[in-house]
C-alpha cells in the first residue's frame, strides 16, 4: 500500500482508539470507520490485534521525530530532559488509557512499548544525564544509569491504574508531582535555576 495512504490510515485508526478505546472497537467497526471492506482490512492489516501494532510503532516513530525537534531548539541537557519528560506525559494524557489490556491481550504491542522503553528511552535519559552531570547541571554523584531506570520505573507508576484511575487523574498533576520535585532534587544550583524557568513554563499544560 502506498505510505502517504497507509500513514493517513494509520493516523484515523489511532484517533478512533483513542476515542472510543481498545476494548470496544470490532474488526468490522474498524473497516467501516477506515472506509474499508472487512475483505480489505483483513488484506492490509490482518487483525485488529496487528493494526493496534502498526498504529503503536507509528506512535513511537513519530514521538522520537517529535523529541529530535524538541531537542534541537533546547541548549542544556536538562532542559532537553525536562523536554523529553513533558512530552511523553502529554502523550500519555492523549493516549487512550487501557495498558492494562494492551498488556493482558495485545502482547505483541506491549513487547513493542517495552521494547521502545529499553532500546530508545532508557539510553536516551542515560546519555541526558551523564551530559547533565558533566556540564554541572546535575549532582556529580549520581550513577546515570541508575536514575534513568528510576525514572522508567516513575512511568511505569503514571501507568499504573490501581494508583492512578485515568477518569480521577490529571496528568499534569502526576508530571509536576513526581517529576518535579524528583528532578529537582538531582541537580545543582544551576540546574535548578534551569527546571524553575522550564517548570514555569510548563506548569499550565
Amino acid at each position: 500500500m502506498e505510505q502517504v495512504l497507509l500513514h493517513q490510515l494509520l493516523e484515523r485508526a489511532n484517533q478512533l482508539f483513542r476515542d472510543a478505546g481498545i476494548r470496544l472497537l470490532h474488526e468490522e467497526q474498524l473497516a467501516v470507520a477506515l472506509d474499508m471492506t472487512p475483505a480489505t482490512f483483513r488484506t492490509v492489516f490482518g487483525s485488529k490485534a496487528e493494526l493496534m501494532l502498526q498504529v503503536t510503532r507509528h506512535n513511537l516513530a513519530r514521538q522520537r521525530h517529535e523529541q529530535q525537534e524538541l531537542f534541537s531548539n533546547l541548549a542544556t541537557p536538562i532542559e532537553c530532559l525536562l523536554a523529553l519528560l513533558h512530552h511523553s506525559v502529554q502523550e500519555l494524557r492523549n493516549s487512550h488509557h487501557e495498558y492494562h489490556i494492551v498488556r493482558e491481550q495485545l502482547p505483541l504491542v506491549w513487547d513493542a512499548m517495552q521494547e521502545h522503553m529499553h532500546d530508545y528511552a532508557y539510553p536516551l535519559l542515560t546519555r541526558l544525564i551523564q551530559e547533565g552531570i558533566q556540564e554541572g547541571q546535575l549532582r556529580a554523584a549520581l550513577d546515570a544509569s541508575f536514575i534513568a531506570r528510576i525514572i522508567v520505573a516513575q512511568f511505569s507508576l503514571v501507568l499504573n491504574e490501581t494508583y492512578f484511575p485515568p477518569e480521577h487523574t490529571s496528568l499534569a498533576d502526576v508530571y509536576r508531582n513526581i517529576f518535579f520535585p524528583y528532578v529537582r532534587g538531582l541537580c545543582t544550583e544551576e540546574g535548578m535555576r534551569l527546571t524553575t524557568v522550564h517548570f514555569g513554563k510548563m506548569w499550565g499544560n
